[in-house]
């Protein structure tokens, strides 16, 4: 084993790393332990969440410095690495130091965004929606700049008709804070007005985009009344705005498609709408010609003599059909009125009778309703034949057959009169037996019915002596009780 001394080993590190390390290298890092000595030479460590270095500067350098460096600076170190061989330790010899604005930036960015993430500011519930045809729009943007004009030429492109009322602000540095949110704070509150707000600048530094990053303006977009889009930079650029905006798109291009969407859509709907309206007005007057083409051929191939012959040959066919019809009616009704004589011969109460009596009458009423009902179909019938006949036939063809149809009809009307009469006639002789067999007029002659029980009493035989009976008179009843009873002569025989 070979024996060094502390300055062999310390020297050797030292030619390794200065060997390793010849030309000058650069280190990022945050400044702590951060001194300045009498002498002007400025000591201090720059350390990341792992490792640490120390790091000397010495007056000639420092005197260059167009800023003064503090604990916790983000910077970039451009140096010599080099060992100390009275420490016994590395060290970076720093001959420029730049404040790392990158690493600021994103610092900054995350304090802003954590912030404001805590409040809720970016929840998904707080969130508007975008109107499906937005018909107002207010862009807040640089009037000259390019995100203006690529925003205008893509609603030209796609046909989009909204308006768009501009907004103009500066969009990079301090100074454009206060106009940016003086214009959310106005045009965010004209609900009456706006239907949506659109944020939005073309692509840049992460400087030139620092105050879409800004607390203020942040604030502002969330606090808009009216729907939000934020659209700035290009597809890398991200901003805390991005976040609080009810919309984030990539870029001015991508904001004007996506709020010409809607109207692109209901353009698309309509063609398709005109398209199925078209085809059905084109199937229905096909449909329409077809049965034009139909009615036509139907007109041509039957002429009005067939058509009057054919309607003649139906109604005579109808004539004997109703003849028919009435004859079956009067025999029915004549063999119902017999069947009602021989049940009320046997059944003495008034109202049995009653009821027979006016079953009879309703029949006979039904019975002529139907007659007449029958007539007027007819009637009806009679009359279309004679309209269309007049339609399709000549006017010296129409008066002829017109005559042949009233004398037809009159010879329906006659006999349908006289079937009438005649039904009339056979139903006076049963109406007469009716009323002589009616139990009010055969009391009004001085007879009377003996009742017992509610059952009429046909024979002494029905009866014993004591039994209580009911002697019905023309005016009223008489109660009594059988005493003793005697059989006639002729049953005795």
């Amino acid at each position: 084993m070979k024996k060094y001394t502390v300055t062999e080993i310390t020297r050797a590190v030292k030619g390794l790393i200065e060997n390793t390390f010849a030309d000058n290298v650069a280190v990022k890092g945050e400044i702590s332990s951060f001194s300045r000595s009498p002498a002007g030479h400025l000591y201090f460590v720059m350390k990341d969440e792992k490792a640490q270095i120390k790091c000397v500067m010495f007056r000639g350098m420092a005197g260059k410095l167009d800023y003064s460096p503090k604990n916790g600076d983000s910077v970039e170190a451009v140096g010599e690495l080099t060992v100390y061989e009275a420490g016994g330790n590395y060290q970076l010899l720093v001959k420029k130091l730049d404040y790392d604005s990158v690493g600021l930036f994103w610092q900054l960015f995350e304090e802003v965004r954590k912030k404001l993430e805590e409040e809720g500011l970016f929840a998904e519930e707080l969130k508007k929606a975008l109107p499906f045809l937005p018909k107002r729009v207010a862009v807040i943007t640089s009037p000259e700049g390019a995100a203006i004009k690529d925003f205008l030429i893509t609603m030209k492109n796609n046909d989009v008709v909204f308006e768009v009322d501009i907004w103009g602000v500066p969009v990079q540095g301090k100074d454009a804070v206060a106009p940016i949110v003086s214009a959310l704070s106005k045009a965010g509150a004209m609900t009456d007005r706006y239907d949506v707000v659109v944020l939005m600048r073309g692509g840049g530094s992460l400087e030139d985009l620092a105050v879409f990053n800004e607390e203020y303006v942040a604030r502002a977009l969330a606090a808009c009344e009216v729907p939000t889009v934020s659209a700035i930079g290009h597809e890398r650029d991200v901003s805390i705005c991005d976040f609080v905006a009810d919309v984030r798109v990539a870029t001015p291009t991508a904001a004007a498609s996506l709020l010409g969407e809607g109207y692109r859509s209901a353009g698309r709907d309509l063609k398709d709408f005109g398209r199925r309206m078209i085809n059905i007005m084109n199937q229905q007057m096909m449909t329409a010609n077809q049965r034009l083409d139909m009615l036509i051929s139907s007109v041509n191939s039957a002429s009005p003599a067939k058509r009057v012959l054919s309607d003649r040959r139906h109604l005579e066919h109808m004539v004997k059909s109703l003849s028919l019809h009435m004859l079956q009616s009067v025999h029915t009704g004549k063999s119902r009125v017999n069947e009602l004589s021989k049940v009320m011969a046997k059944l003495t109460p008034q109202n049995e009778l009653e009821r027979r009596k006016s079953s009879l009458s309703d029949y006979e009423r039904r019975l002529k309703d139907a007659l007449l009902a029958k007539k007027r179909t007819e009637s009806d019938k009679i009359n279309n034949l004679m309209q269309t006949v007049a339609r399709y036939a000549p006017d010296r063809k129409a008066e002829k057959y017109k005559s042949k149809l009233d004398s037809l009809l009159y010879r329906i009307q006659t006999a349908a009169r006289s079937e009438i009469s005649d039904n009339k006639n056979r139903l006076t002789p049963l109406t007469a037996k009716l009323e002589a067999l009616d139990p009010h007029n055969i009391l009004s002659k001085g007879y009377s019915f003996v009742m017992k029980d509610g059952k009429p009493v046909k024979s002494v035989f029905d009866i014993s002596l004591q039994d209580e009976l009911e002697i019905r008179l023309n005016d009223g009843y008489i109660n009594s009780f059988v005493t003793g009873k005697k059989v006639s002569e002729e049953n005795d025989g």
